[in-house]
């Protein structure tokens, strides 16, 4: 009966102490909302440019999510822009990053809203904020603290003036053109000879004395047909020459292949008799 009681007395105590540590590991209710939830960087009032992070604090009790908004001044509640959100809630951390880059110059507004699951939801803001306002401070020129370096003059050289140049006329004398001479041209015996007949057929003719033409226009053209039929027998000789060479060279060609052809098929004959 003894050790009974005293079994149910340490099952009792072990009851109460698992129970007082689930009391104590289990959030109280209403401790997240006591913590807070607000938008703790950038303050009201800030001036900021470029790439912003946005930290702060976004828990409840009854927690879904939560969202941030920007708008510009003065304009209504109509006019927030989401930005950034998450369903996990965060406790003095980083809820996003405000880009505003693009953004025109002015005062803006930031908001968070905490929605629970019932759809309903709280808001904190973020006033007054100045977006691309204020110039980025200029890093400071430093100063050299050394004595400054004196330039050493240099002297220019000074150009020499060059006497200018006399236009130089050149008179050519007037020559005079030269007199063509006269050569006299010695002529063999038998240019005399000519000379002399066509001078006495001359002669004659202004005489009045009948001249006969007939017989040496007549030799004349004879001279030439010879000498265009020689010309003529000569080109057909040559070409017969020609083509003659021609037949004996394609008999000779002829002939050496088919010796080369019977060489061949003796060959290949007696390879295959072997």
């Amino acid at each position: 009966m003894t050790h009974s009681v005293l079994r149910l007395n340490r099952i009792h105590w072990l009851a109460l102490l698992i129970l007082l540590i689930i009391t104590i590991s289990r959030p109280v209710p209403g401790a997240l909302a006591q913590s807070g939830s607000a938008i703790t960087s950038p303050a009201t009032g800030s001036s900021v440019r470029g790439s912003v992070a946005v930290r702060g604090t976004a828990t409840s009790d009854s927690f879904a999510r939560y969202e941030l908004y920007f708008k510009q001044e003065p304009s209504g509640d109509e006019s927030f822009i989401w930005f950034a959100g998450n369903t996990t809630q965060v406790f003095d951390g980083e809820l996003g990053t405000w880009q505003t880059g693009d953004l025109p110059a002015g005062t803006y507004t930031l908001r968070l809203r905490i929605v629970r699951p019932d759809g309903n939801y709280g808001e904190f803001f973020a006033r007054d904020l100045r977006v691309n306002l204020e110039a980025p401070t200029a890093t400071p020129t430093e100063t050299p603290t050394g004595p400054t370096a004196t330039p050493i003059p240099i002297d220019t050289p000074t150009p020499i003036a060059q006497p200018t140049p006399a236009p130089v006329a050149v008179v050519q004398p007037d020559l005079a053109e030269p007199t063509p001479t006269q050569e006299l041209v010695a002529l063999n015996n038998d240019s005399s000879s000519n000379n002399n007949s066509n001078n006495e057929s001359a002669i004659a003719v202004s005489a009045g004395e009948p001249q006969s033409t007939g017989a040496g226009s007549t030799a004349s053209e004879g001279n030439a047909i010879t000498r265009e039929l020689g010309a003529a027998i000569s080109l057909d000789r040559l070409g017969e020459r020609f083509f003659t060479g021609v037949r004996w060279a394609g008999g000779i060609f002829l002939i050496v292949l088919a010796v080369f052809v019977v060489k061949w098929l003796i060959q290949w004959a007696v390879a295959r008799t072997s």
